[in-house]
């Protein structure tokens, strides 16, 4: 079937992949501070709740709508300016902090079990030697100590693979350097050559805008 006889099918230039993008920078991010469904374009220039105007007032009594290039600049200046202020840094290390530590204590709890059974297996593979000092002929033990020797050699790759956890070191610069880059992206979102990039790379750092009716207070 060829694409202008399937009735689906519309005649368009823009490529499969780039119809499946977002049509708005945080298209479908949005959602109502009243009823909590979505917040969409309701005309070309605004956002509205599609609830109220979809299935009227019964759902939904919010009809006030915000225009697109005041959201944008809304939330772009929260990214900017304020998810990185020193009280948000602030939480943000000692959540990070708290999930680090708990990272490191089920690595260095792995680490200590390979280490112990290392140990183990070294001890064991230095008494069949001494066994064969002993006089024990070789060929009763040679199976066990092959298979011994490989085991050593798989468990020292794995602590090699997997070093012990590092301290952690946040960079007094971070806030900083978080700001550059999302100025960097902010930036790029007027040239066409990084755009899409930049949207998809700002889209990644937000689950959710906050309801529409307290996002004002909120940024």
């Amino acid at each position: 079937m060829t694409r202008s006889s399937h009735p689906d099918c519309r005649a368009t230039d823009v490529p499969v992949w780039d119809r499946r993008r977002p049509r708005t920078l945080f298209s479908g991010l949005v959602t109502c501070g009243s009823g909590g469904g979505g917040f969409s374009k309701v005309n070309k220039h605004s956002f509205g709740c599609s609830t109220a105007r979809n299935k009227g007032k019964a759902y939904c009594t919010n009809m006030a709508m915000i225009s697109q290039d005041e959201l944008e600049q809304l939330v772009l200046g929260a990214l900017q300016n304020h998810l990185m202020d020193q009280e948000a840094l602030t939480v943000f290390c000692e959540e990070y902090a708290k999930e680090r530590n708990r990272l490191q204590a089920a690595a260095s709890q792995n680490r200590d079990a390979v280490a112990k059974e290392l140990a183990t297996v070294k001890t064991d593979h230095a008494k069949l030697v001494d066994a064969i000092i002993a006089g024990i002929p070789a060929e009763q033990v040679k199976d066990r100590m092959l298979s011994l020797d490989a085991r050593r050699i798989e468990l020292e790759a794995q602590l090699e693979r997997d070093p012990a956890p590092s301290p952690i070191r946040i960079h007094p610069k971070m806030a900083e350097t978080y700001r550059e880059k999302i100025t960097a992206l902010v930036a790029r979102l007027s040239h066409p050559d990084g755009m899409l990039e930049a949207k998809d790379a700002l889209r990644g750092l937000i689950e959710v805008v906050p309801p529409f009716r307290t996002c004002l207070q909120l940024f």
